[in-house]
């Protein structure tokens, strides 16, 4: 793998939604997502430009077991169930536009959720993957429904022992599933977090509210892949807040301002009702408020 390749770590707890968010950094539905564990080995992802696909799995001792040229989400899942295999490369292709697919030239190292209590080879595969990129970024996704659990606490301080200085940036994930009815802000939840993270010794966390697996099926419209029924509903019904509140999610993000005043001028349009609807426009847009284009952002900036 190329020296000056950027390398970014993305961490856990099980079911926070972590292969949702890098599939909706991709704009590729890549990874098998599920409310079980399933990343089971460690993944590199890199995005490159004018390549073909292609994927190697290799052994504990480095050699290659395994080839793909047509990999997906049912080939990684595979992997990750073989006992032969203990990590795989992925390259795929800039998917995308360069406002919403900003990665291309960066790798993804995809770890396994280090709190799953049946299988002790997870933890200490995260462990060998913090010690492995201790120069890296690391993006952690929490989530917004199971905010401040014990799991998340022991692997963040896993990290913070491992590499007291490591840069880490948040997203609190799932906040679509938040009642806002109930007082169930982005803004509340953001807030909370910052204070939970606070306490593990992050006084200044950078934090961005998402919804990944909206965003992905956004991603997936813009690209003229086929929506199954769950998601056409899920993506009108989202729209339709979207359209009520286009703000709502870049303003309750903790992160620079210069970065939130950039996508809230892309934003502005919609507010005042000068994108058709269900149009390429507005679903880029879209991409913009789930909170997907601050979080690419942030991570450019950072890593």
């Amino acid at each position: 793998m190329n020296k000056k390749t950027k390398f970014i770590l993305i961490a856990a707890s099980m079911s926070a939604g972590k292969s949702s968010v890098i599939n909706a950094i991709l704009g590729n539905e890549l990874l098998p997502a599920g409310n079980e564990a399933t990343t089971a080995k460690i993944a590199r992802i890199t995005v490159g430009s004018k390549i073909k696909p292609n994927a190697m799995a290799y052994s504990k001792s480095g050699s290659i077991v395994a080839t793909s040229n047509s990999i997906c989400s049912e080939q990684i899942r595979a992997w990750n169930l073989s006992d032969n295999i203990a990590t795989f490369d992925v390259v795929i292709p800039y998917s995308g536009s360069k406002l919403h697919s900003m990665v291309a030239g960066y790798t993804l190292v995809d770890t396994p959720g280090a709190n799953n209590s049946v299988d002790e080879r997870h933890k200490e595969q995260f462990i060998r993957a913090v010690k492995a990129y201790p120069k890296s970024l690391i993006l952690y996704v929490l989530n917004a429904t199971q905010l401040g659990t014990n799991d998340d606490a022991e692997i963040i301080r896993t990290i913070r022992e491992i590499n007291p200085k490591q840069r880490i940036i948040f997203a609190l994930n799932k906040v679509d599933a938040l009642d806002e009815e109930k007082g169930e802000t982005a803004k509340h939840y953001v807030s909370l977090a910052h204070k939970y993270l606070e306490g593990l010794g992050y006084k200044n966390a950078k934090i961005i509210p998402l919804m990944a697996q909206s965003a992905l099926i956004a991603k997936k419209s813009l690209n003229h892949i086929d929506l199954g029924r769950a998601e056409r509903n899920t993506l009108l019904t989202e729209l339709e807040r979207f359209r009520e509140n286009p703000f709502h999610l870049n303003s309750a993000a903790a992160a620079p301002q210069a970065l939130k005043k950039n996508i809230r001028k892309r934003l502005t349009k919609t507010s005042k009702g000068k994108i058709p609807v269900m149009s390429k426009e507005e679903l880029h847009a879209f991409v913009d408020y789930t909170g997907l284009s601050a979080l690419s952002a942030l991570i450019m900036s950072e890593a």
